[in-house]
């Protein structure tokens, strides 16, 4: 392997030229790669599941016969100087939004108390009119509004729908247009009310607006994570330049991981675009991640140049022998993080097996440019600073790792034992982790739009529905089941059931208008508000609804040949397990109860509680698949059970303490802990690497333990402490993001980095002190 190696690193030197003219051409093509197929967004709720899926399979089904699922809501509150909503000013606002939403290219319907319009008895005939005719007159005749609110108060439909019975909050729903595998158009139509009630000055008048619904959560979270990458990003970026410059005290030593960052990212984004595969609120993480897994492995590959330009060799020499250094565990760190990534693919969702497949190339493309154009050009830095140069020789850090291998061998069974503590309580902790989360959790508690998610829940039961699709089982006419009496009976005790549950909202139902159309056709007797007895009364009602003029046409509560029906109903919001515990109970007693009917839960709100559950198990597969593929590449890097073991548990144990951590501290794991854990897998084992590669180099070329140990210190520990440093501070930036799957992937990744590190630097050595040389006779001077 080593005359391989030299091999290699003479041949990269000797064509350096070629080897960075072929590295530019690489760069050059991913840039027509761009150019010619441009990155696309897509956010959407169907792009998270594979063909087929049962989830995606019923949300298809609701989108194909009644059309959007999708609702952005607008909840408005009386002001404390108001009695209720009831007041010309704002009545006049509420038909100023709902008319402006119904005007929006991107909105199909508006449910609203000024769209609401009253079946009822007119001299005798069914009449459907609108709850307040004229607006304009409101300000002049309160009577138009005292009625109006008279009326409001025995209209079953609307209370505790779009008006809470108190009549002091309203809402207005705008069903908005379904896009598969697209966001943007909800991001449009939210931007626009924000901008129209900007407008219109609402808050000056004393109005505190809530936004809701699919499309607003979808926009909120699109917005903000791609705001603070905006500043994220670059603040790491001037971060890690000050601490480069720190570190090696040189332009050349700040710029060139910078050149490796952003040739890696050029390349794995012309291949993204290659694949056709989007950009999506996943894969946004594959530029830091990039940035890291460049910066760890270029200041690895720079302090090795440096600590041999310091020994005395000139540039090209230096070059030649970091390759032959370097190859071995360099390819393997890539390999582990590669293998890391990889694991993910195990999940069952999309937009996690797109990440995995373009974030496995990452490593790759890294080592790709770290081991052939990096040396290549750093083969042209004839001059070495003199401040880099006394940094090497006698600065701090030097200082620090001389000091580390007396420290370990004086405290070796302190530390191992410490170690040992540690690892089995995060074997508990792992036991003890909960994956969890809900729409609430994926914003700061501080934030309007979680503000605005408890106020839905407070007073409608939530924010997004449950949609049910419900049929018969049994046969039935070619008239169609809504004629149907006896399924009417039990869609309407379906509804009855649904709606006794404390976590339910009030639904919406085609057995609701029918009640509501029969005690208009009796005289307005509240006796009748209930479902017709017969197929003719039914037609016969409905004939007489449809003649009334009204603008509601049924058609998104029952399919165009009437032998299916939605119900929908807003539902609190709660953490998955909860959620999913819920609805499996919820639908086991529907089929217990309601054995004639076949009834269906989709929707936004299934949708994403599916995403948590297949989250939950690929957190779990996803790191044992990793822990052994990386084992297994361990044991044949080091060709020892033994070193391959002593590498590894030091990289595992930090990650299963985090798990913990997080546990004690209330914390759920979320998407982001998935793919904290798998980055983390991959890269907190390339410090034990580097160390354990250079301490059996050492060994094999007849070193004892405290003298391997010194060397692997003094080779590796500088770039290992540094690329510690990098991450660590790093990913801390991310606590200050309002994100939370960010700010977890922030705490996290910096908890396990700074735990990885101890574990290099003192746990390994000590492990080795006790095991390997548990023969020898060390004294601390060795």
């Amino acid at each position: 392997m080593q005359k391989l190696s030299t091999q290699y690193a003479e041949t990269i030197i000797k064509n350096r030229i070629k080897v960075l003219f072929a590295a530019l051409l690489l760069v050059a093509v991913s840039i027509m790669a761009i150019s010619s197929n441009p990155l696309r967004h897509n956010n959407s709720n169907e792009m998270w599941f594979l063909p087929g899926d049962p989830n995606l399979v019923a949300f298809e089904k609701l989108q194909d016969l009644f059309g959007s699922s999708e609702y952005l809501i607008v909840g408005i509150s009386a002001r404390e100087k108001d009695q209720d909503i009831f007041e010309a000013e704002t009545l006049i606002m509420i038909d100023e939004i709902s008319t402006m939403l119904e005007d929006h290219e991107i909105v199909e319907q508006v449910r609203s108390v000024s769209k609401y319009q009253r079946t009822y008895d007119k001299n005798g005939m069914v009449a459907t009119d609108d709850l307040i005719e004229d607006f304009e007159d409101l300000s002049s005749n309160p009577d138009l509004i005292l009625n109006a609110r008279e009326i409001m108060k025995g209209e079953e439909l609307a209370l505790d729908s779009i008006i809470t019975s108190d009549l002091k909050d309203t809402r207005i729903l705008a069903r908005t247009e379904y896009r598969a595998n697209d966001n943007s158009h909800k991001i449009q139509v939210v931007n626009d009310l924000r901008d129209f009630i900007k407008e219109k000055r609402y808050a000056e008048k004393g109005y505190n607006l809530r936004l809701g619904g699919v499309p607003y959560i979808g926009e909120r979270f699109e917005t903000i994570s791609n705001t603070e990458f905006g500043w994220m990003i670059p603040t790491q970026a001037v971060i890690m330049f000050c601490i480069l410059g720190l570190i090696f005290r040189s332009l050349a030593g700040m710029i060139v991981p910078w050149i490796v960052i952003a040739t890696s990212a050029i390349t794995f984004t012309g291949l993204q675009a290659g694949l056709g595969l989007p950009i999506t609120v996943v894969n946004q993480s594959l530029t830091p991640i990039t940035m890291l897994i460049g910066m760890a492995t270029a200041v690895h590959v720079l302090s090795e140049f440096y600590g041999l330009r310091t020994s005395g060799l000139n540039a090209k020499e230096s070059s030649i022998r970091l390759i032959e250094n370097l190859l071995k565990p360099v390819f393997f760190t890539c390999l582990t993080t590669s293998i890391g990534f990889s694991a993910l693919y195990v999940t069952r969702l999309v937009p996690v097996k797109e990440f995995a497949i373009i974030a496995a190339f990452i490593p790759i493309i890294v080592f790709l440019y770290s081991m052939t154009a990096l040396p290549a050009a750093l083969s042209f830095f004839s001059k070495l600073p003199k401040r880099t140069e006394n940094t090497f020789k006698g600065g701090w850090l030097t200082h620090f790792t001389n000091s580390l291998p007396d420290f370990n061998y004086k405290y070796r069974k302190i530390i191992s034992s410490l170690g040992l503590v540690l690892l089995f309580l995060s074997i508990y902790g792992v036991s003890q982790i909960n994956v969890d989360t809900n729409i609430f959790k994926y914003f700061r508690s501080d934030l309007k739009v979680t503000k605005d998610l408890v106020y839905f829940d407070d007073r409608y039961k939530g924010a997004a529905n449950v949609e049910y699709l419900v049929t018969s089982k049994e046969q039935f006419s070619e008239e169609g089941l809504v004629k149907e009496p006896e399924f009417l009976k039990d869609v309407g005790e379906l509804e009855e059931f649904l709606e006794q549950k404390v976590d339910i909202g009030k639904g919406l139902t085609v057995p609701d208008f029918l009640k509501q159309i029969r005690q208009a056709f009796t005289g307005d007797d509240p006796k009748y508000y209930i479902l017709p007895d017969s197929k003719e009364m039914t037609a016969q009602l409905l004939l007489l609804y449809e003649n009334s003029g009204p603008d509601e046409d049924l058609s998104d509560l029952k399919d165009f040949d009437e032998k299916n029906l939605r119900m929908t109903f807003p539902i609190t919001n709660m953490d998955a397990s909860q959620f999913n515990v819920f609805v499996k109970n919820l639908n086991a007693e529907i089929a217990d109860k309601f054995k004639t009917l076949s009834v269906m839960a989709t929707g936004p709100m299934v949708m994403f509680q599916a995403q948590n559950e297949y989250t939950d198990k690929g957190i779990t597969s996803s790191f044992t698949v990793s822990l052994i593929l990386i084992s297994i590449t361990f044991f044949i890097l080091f060709r020892s059970v033994k070193f391959g073991a002593i590498a590894v548990i030091p990289s595992v144990i930090p990650i299963l303490l985090a798990g913990g951590i997080a546990t004690l501290m209330g914390k759920d794991l979320n998407l982001g802990s998935l793919i904290v854990g798998a980055m983390t897998m991959g890269i907190a084992v390339d410090d034990s690497i580097h160390m354990v590669s250079r301490y059996r180099l050492a060994r094999l070329e007849g070193s004892n333990v405290h003298q391997a140990m010194q060397r692997a210190m003094n080779e590796s520990g500088r770039a290992i402490i540094t690329t510690s440093i990098i991450l660590v501070i790093g990913f801390s930036v991310f606590l200050m993001a309002s994100l939370v799957p960010t700010i977890d992937i922030g705490r996290f990744a910096a908890i396990i980095f700074l735990l990885a590190l101890f574990g290099v630097l003192f746990f390994i050595p000590s492990l080795l002190y006790i095991i390997d040389g548990k023969d020898e006779k060390i004294g601390a001077k060795t």
